[in-house]
C-alpha cells in the first residue's frame, strides 16, 4: 500500500509544487524578469535587482550605480524621471451642482488643467489648459531623482478654469509611484467623484559617468 501513497505525493508536488518547495527560476518560468537569489523570477527591475528580462540571473548595483531599465543593465550615474500629465476622462457633467449641471454657462466642456509638486521640485508645474472631457497633454512635466520617486508622493491637482469666476477644482491627490510604475513608463489613477481616469507618462534619463 505504499507505492499508491508515494505515486500520489509525487503527483501532487507534480501540480503544486509550491506545496513541495520552491521551484527553480529558469528563463523557461522567467520569460519577462530575472532571477532572484531565492529564486524568484523578479519582473521589476531596480537597482537591488537588476539584470536580463530573459531569466537571467539578477544582481545588486554598487553604491553610485543605478538599474538602466532599459538595458537591463547597472550602469555608473544617475536616473532621472520626467513626470508628465498625458490624458484624462472626465464627466460630461458636474456632479456635485444639481442645480447647473453644466460644466460651464455655455454648454461647453471643462477648461481642464493638471497641477503637480514632484518631490524635491522647487515649485508645481502646470499643463496647459485644453477644453475637453477627454484632454490631452504634452507639456507641463517635472523631473525628479528616480529614488526620490520611490520615497516621496507626488501631489497631483485637476481643475476646470474659469476665466469669470473661481476655478472649479476636480480633486487633489497623493500618489506613492511604485517600481512597478517605473518599468511600465506610466501609472493610471481616477480622482472622486469627477475624473474617471488620469493616466501620468514616466520616462527616463540616464546620466552616466
Amino acid at each position: 500500500m505504499r507505492r499508491p501513497a508515494s505515486l500520489l505525493l509525487a503527483l501532487t508536488c507534480a501540480l503544486l509544487l509550491s506545496a513541495c518547495g520552491p521551484s527553480e527560476c529558469t528563463p523557461d518560468n522567467c520569460r519577462d524578469g530575472c532571477c532572484g537569489a531565492d529564486d524568484t523570477c523578479i519582473r521589476s527591475l531596480g537597482d537591488d535587482a537588476c539584470g536580463p528580462r530573459t531569466g537571467g540571473t539578477c544582481e545588486g548595483c554598487a553604491e553610485g550605480s543605478v538599474c538602466h531599465l532599459q538595458k537591463q543593465t547597472c550602469i555608473v550615474g544617475v536616473m532621472r524621471t520626467r513626470v508628465q500629465p498625458l490624458a484624462a476622462s472626465i464627466l460630461d457633467f458636474d456632479p456635485l451642482d444639481e442645480e447647473d449641471p453644466e460644466w460651464d454657462p455655455d454648454g461647453s466642456p471643462p477648461d481642464v488643467v493638471v497641477e503637480m509638486r514632484c518631490p524635491s521640485a522647487s515649485e508645481r508645474s502646470r499643463t496647459e489648459t485644453v477644453q475637453s472631457l477627454e484632454p490631452r497633454w504634452s507639456a507641463g512635466s517635472c523631473q525628479v531623482v528616480s529614488s526620490n520617486l520611490l520615497k516621496n508622493p507626488i501631489e497631483l491637482s485637476i481643475f476646470d478654469v474659469d476665466d469669470f469666476s473661481f476655478d472649479d477644482e476636480f480633486g487633489t491627490v497623493y500618489y506613492q509611484v511604485t517600481r512597478a510604475d517605473l518599468n511600465r513608463g506610466w501609472f493610471e489613477i481616477d480622482i472622486p467623484e469627477v475624473v474617471t481616469a488620469l493616466r501620468v507618462g514616466l520616462t527616463h534619463i540616464y546620466s552616466e559617468h
